[in-house]
């Protein structure tokens, strides 16, 4: 009997292990002003990425690099009042100006952990359920 709870619980374990995924991917749109992009937040199993949005190109962008490398190297640091955190900027592969990675909080299922429109700033910046969303690793 104790080997049967003893594999119940490791498959209980392990189950979420196995079906975890290292990113997701969202075709996003606005309510107010019509935007809409695919964002992908999160990196793979060969890779890691930062996700930003290129305010010149009005893209989202991403920052990479293979994992088990070291993560680019910041080109400057900003403070934001709203958390008092310090933030880290990167050379944009788009543009020469600096990006700022996404600020946003766990993405998951349901979304990417922001809603905040790119284009017009309104918090009406959501999935587009018809178009699905995507897990990678």
């Amino acid at each position: 009997m104790s080997k049967k709870i003893l594999l119940v619980a490791l498959a209980m374990v392990l189950f979420p292990a196995v079906t975890a995924f290292a990113g997701m991917g969202y075709t996003m749109k606005c309510g107010n002003c019509g935007y809409s992009s695919a964002v992908n937040i999160g990196g793979g199993r060969m890779f890691d990425q930062i996700t930003g949005f290129c305010v010149d190109s009005m893209k989202f962008v991403y920052v990479q690099w293979k994992r088990g490398e070291k993560k680019p190297a910041p080109v400057a640091q900003v403070w934001d009042s709203a958390s008092g955190k310090k933030i880290d900027l990167y050379k944009c592969p788009n543009c020469p100006k600096p990006l700022m990675p996404l600020q946003a909080t766990q993405a998951d299922i349901e979304g990417p952990g922001f809603n905040s429109c790119p284009k017009c700033g309104k918090q009406t910046f959501q999935v587009d359920k018809s178009k699905g969303i995507v897990a990678y690793d």
